[in-house]
């Protein structure tokens, strides 16, 4: 089944390690509480990301796995994404809005192929 999440974000930053390994951070708001939640069922799959500027066309961000999702007690969410330097697009990254910037809020498609749990599992009775 696949899954589709879109959140308006804003850019919390990259960073890149030298055996290849990609992170990168997106900070939403606590009106993108529900959509931030969603991005859970995502947990050990590969995720496609895209960003759309205001005003641009999507830009494709690479193929992530989601790293860790930290929700804060005023609703606000932290996505932390990781990926391989080989599926990501550097120049594409390096387009997204600083939070110094004027507008500094974007969208996000985070796309992924998930599998759907059987309801019937071993040792659950129907009692």
């Amino acid at each position: 089944m696949q899954v589709k999440v879109k959140e308006v974000v804003k850019f919390g930053g990259n960073s890149q390690s030298k055996n290849g390994s990609v992170n990168i951070n997106f900070d939403a708001g606590y009106g993108e509480l529900v959509e931030s939640v969603k991005v859970l069922q995502m947990l050990n799959a590969d995720v496609t990301i895209k960003a759309k500027l205001p005003g641009e066309k999507a830009m494709m961000l690479g193929m992530f796995r989601v790293h860790h999702v930290d929700f804060a007690g005023d609703g606000a969410s932290r996505l932390k994404f990781n990926g391989l330097r080989d599926f990501v697009e550097f120049n594409n990254i390096n387009k997204l809005p600083l939070s110094t910037d004027e507008i500094s809020e974007f969208q996000v498609l985070m796309v992924a192929d998930i599998e759907e749990e059987d309801e019937d599992e071993e040792g659950l009775d129907d009692a």
